[in-house]
């Protein structure tokens, strides 16, 4: 079995916590030719179409599709394309899903009469600042992944979110998030954040990443009570503390930090997967205390720690000695559900 978690099949850096640096300006690999016209490239879709797909058609304008006639449209996906700047959407007023995925924009602009729109994505593209979403008070989902964002801003009006995703930014603070009492995912793993602070309001949160960044200790999550994933692997953090008031923690991933020991889970009863692989654990004994009597644990990582180390080919079975419950052992299933 592999490594499923959030990001973590992209995270390659060490117990050091990581040093991003912002993506050059001329990052692009050699470029895409673009389409030569967009005349009749829609004719033959019904104008009476509710979902469309234009995934890597190498359109570089949306001006001339002819996307007008479309009235109807519900679902529009645009990924992957040379598309520099949003237009000619306007007239869509029952549109509610976007997908600008992986394109070339600069700016957020030209949405402002699709007041019906519930999922915006525009991840892997050059945005710099989060602005003019005043008129998207329907949206719930909102993805600003992998663009060049330093600050979050502008988001304070958008209450009915429930999954904001950040990721892969030059974000250094979280800030601004108090108006968003309904969000439940808040996605921040590879930017420059330091410290966990501007949490408190968010007490339906039930998933928060924050991997890779630079975060060096456990704090500010008191009153997400509700708070069911917490992931923050590949920083600094040294000792797992101040869960006390996140009870209903299912999963819990603190790999490539540099913990000691994880007197900090005893209380969690409700722990389902615990990943604490790349620390400094080297004691069975205190894995045995702390865990044994957690009755929902099905999941655990302890690989390249020293207690692995030592043990070499007796950790597995030490693991599954002392942890009778647990169906996965690192990625390998001991046994059945």
């Amino acid at each position: 079995m592999s490594d499923t978690r959030p990001e973590a099949l992209n995270s390659t850096f060490s117990n050091d916590p990581p040093n991003l640096e912002p993506d050059s300006e001329d990052d692009d690999h050699a470029p895409e030719v673009g389409r030569d016209s967009n005349e009749g490239f829609l004719d033959n879709v019904p104008d009476d179409t509710t979902e469309l797909d234009l995934i890597h058609e190498r359109i570089t304008t949306l001006e001339g599709l002819g996307l007008e006639r479309l009235h109807q449209l519900q679902r529009l996906s645009l990924r992957q394309n040379l598309i520099t700047k949003i237009t000619d959407l306007n007239h869509l007023t029952q549109l509610e899903e976007l997908d600008v995925y992986d394109n070339r924009i600069t700016k957020v602009e030209g949405l402002d009469q699709l007041t019906a729109l519930t999922s915006l994505d525009l991840s892997f593209n050059k945005i710099r600042h989060i602005e003019n979403l005043d008129t998207l008070l329907n949206v719930t989902d909102l993805y600003f992944v992998a663009n060049k964002i330093s600050r979050i801003t502008n988001l304070g009006h958008l209450v009915n979110l429930r999954n904001l995703e950040l990721g892969a930014n030059r974000i250094r603070t979280i800030e601004n998030l108090d108006s968003l009492v309904n969000l439940e995912q808040l996605w921040l793993g590879k930017n420059k954040i330091v410290k966990l602070q501007g949490l408190d309001n968010l007490k339906n949160l039930k998933i928060l990443s924050i991997q890779s960044n630079r975060i060096t200790k456990l704090e500010g999550l008191s009153n997400l009570h509700n708070l069911e994933e917490l992931y923050i692997s590949h920083n600094g953090i040294e000792k797992i503390e101040n869960l006390e008031m996140n009870t209903k923690l299912r999963v819990l991933d603190v790999g490539a930090n540099r913990i000691t020991d994880l007197e900090g889970v005893h209380h969690l009863d409700a722990l389902e997967e615990l990943w604490a692989n790349d620390n400094n654990l080297s004691s069975f004994e205190q894995i045995e205390t702390v865990l044994s009597d957690k009755q929902h644990l099905t999941t655990v990582y302890f690989e390249r720690n020293p207690l692995e180390k030592e043990a070499k080919a007796t950790y597995r079975l030490k693991i599954k000695t002392i942890l009778p419950r647990v169906l996965q052992i690192d990625a390998s299933m001991v046994r059945a559900a």
